[in-house]
């Protein structure tokens, strides 16, 4: 699956912003556990900022939640 933040936005630029607030705006345009996997990564091995970890994890823990809730619909 495919996430347009990719390609506009891929990890090396964004996470590379100075301050935090343009770094949490592009997390919360992400859709795809992929994709947040592979911005984790990035800051893992570059910045290791504890507090973007923290805001990539809490993005897929919505994702996942998200993705639970529709499917209790689907099966109702």
């Amino acid at each position: 699956m495919s996430d347009p933040i990719l390609d506009k936005l891929p990890p090396e630029r964004l996470l590379d912003a100075d301050h935090l607030q343009p770094i949490v705006a592009g997390i919360n345009c992400m859709h795809s556990i992929e994709t947040i996997q592979q911005y984790l990564a990035y800051e893992n091995q570059h910045e290791n900022r504890t507090t973007v970890q923290s805001r990539l994890r809490l993005r897929a823990r919505e994702i996942h939640r998200d993705e639970s809730d529709a499917d209790e619909k689907a099966v109702a």
